[in-house]
């Protein structure tokens, strides 16, 4: 569980979560609907902190500074959450086979729903500011285009494919908890680092209420965690990270030892998407196109 914790490091849960749901299928286990939910919470709390991440990045990318700066204190407050939450800044360590390793009491709850407003409001002001800039919506609209018959030809998955108009997520088709929270998938048309960005910021907020939704649901006490059974066979976790999917096949022999473990991180089906995005741009696109999509170095080399 510690080494999928370190295959990409802004990922952690996402890939924690999608072995331990190969180990779980493996086994047999149920996992109690507390950890269910208690996983939703904190994978949305991932996808919020690199989608502002990403969103100061592209904002910097053209000299705008000032958002940039304003979106690095919104992700800080959402570490300083995660740490408040769980102990850790970047959510390690709670994953474990068979469900979570750390509840959330009424205290945690509370402060999850407190700050969640205030990070709700300082985000709606980095909007504002940056739909009130003509020069930096100019300069992201029509960049980078992927096409949506480009981007399918490449097989092009999550956030970027949303934003060429794919209609991919797998919190719609297969989603798990996120049925009982209504899940609504953010998706753009044109294809552009403008169309990327407005599909963070959708979901953005869509992570916010999702997590409000979870918490809801989260009654005072319950099993985080059972205990699963020692078993050989192979299975596929998958689950929807914030780039988009990430998958691990997992084989174990008759003692419950890893035999064979295959990742896939989104990054490594989405790289050749930005080959072709950054045809015909001009030289000081490229960090722009290439902020857009955000692809991790360790997710594309598995």
């Amino acid at each position: 569980m510690n080494l999928s914790e370190c295959v990409s490091g802004d990922s952690s849960f996402a890939h924690s979560l999608a072995f331990a749901q190969a180990a779980e299928k493996i086994s047999g286990v149920a996992v109690p609907a507390r950890a269910s939910i208690l996983r939703g919470i904190f994978l949305e709390l991932e996808r919020m902190y690199n989608h502002v991440n990403d969103i100061g990045g592209i904002a910097v990318d053209v000299g705008f500074s000032f958002p940039h700066a304003y979106a690095s204190i919104i992700k800080e407050a959402i570490l300083q959450l995660n740490e408040n939450l769980s102990g850790n800044r970047y959510l390690k360590n709670i994953n474990v086979a068979g469900g979570v390793a750390q509840d959330m009491d009424d205290t945690k709850k509370q402060l999850l729903l407190k700050s969640l407003k205030g990070i709700g409001d300082d985000f709606n002001e980095l909007v504002k500011i940056l739909n009130s800039s003509v020069s930096f919506m100019d300069r992201l609209d029509s960049t980078g285009v992927l096409r949506r018959k480009t981007a399918e030809d490449l097989g092009v998955v999550g956030l970027v494919a949303r934003a060429s108009g794919i209609p991919t997520d797998l919190r719609k088709y297969f989603p798990g908890v996120h049925r009982q929270a209504d899940f609504k998938m953010a998706i753009q048309e044109s294809g552009d680092v403008l169309a990327r960005l407005r599909v963070r910021i959708s979901e953005f907020e869509e992570s916010i209420r999702l997590i409000e939704a979870f918490a809801a649901k989260l009654a005072k006490s319950g099993e985080i965690r059972v205990s699963p059974s020692i078993s050989g066979g192979m299975a596929l976790g998958y689950i929807e990270g914030w780039r988009g999917p990430v998958l691990y096949w997992l084989e174990t022999d008759s003692a419950g030892l890893i035999e064979r473990c295959k990742i896939v991180d989104a990054s490594f089906l989405n790289w050749q998407g930005l080959s072709f995005a950054v045809l015909g741009n001009i030289i000081p696109d490229f960090p722009l196109c290439n902020k857009s999509f955000d692809l991790s170095y360790s997710g594309n080399d598995l």
